[in-house]
């Protein structure tokens, strides 16, 4: 539908009591602590609307040319969302489970080891 607004485009974010939780327990633990940055996440996403958006300047000489998104990019409201999605369901699907208090919190446990991510 032109010029419909989209629904869900909130994403979730870790809060800093967890934060905090995790560092305290790997403080007191002397756990080994990693940190990781996923390059380019929000291009990750993939879009279950359909979404046109006008051409970049100097793409095409009119201005009549939209184009299909077929992924989310930076900019777009849906892309946390979307990457957040992504990111979910691969964890699940590897044996994680998301925190009752804090969903932006996944967890692995096995005898031996545990992993907060």
């Amino acid at each position: 539908m032109v010029g419909s607004d989209f629904n869900e485009t909130f994403s979730p974010v870790i809060k800093p009591v967890t934060v905090r939780l995790i560092l305290t327990l790997a403080l007191t633990n002397n756990w080994e602590m990693l940190q990781l940055d996923v390059n380019n996440a929000f291009l990750n996403g993939f879009l279950e609307e359909t979404i046109y958006m006008q051409q970049p300047p100097c793409f095409e000489n009119t201005n009549t040319l939209v184009c299909k998104l077929n992924k989310a990019l930076y900019g777009l409201k849906q892309a946390p969302r979307q990457w957040f999605d992504r990111i979910k369901s691969t964890l699940l699907h590897l044996g994680f489970f998301a925190s009752k208090c804090d969903p932006s919190l996944f967890i692995s446990k096995d005898a031996s080891h545990i992993i907060y991510l």
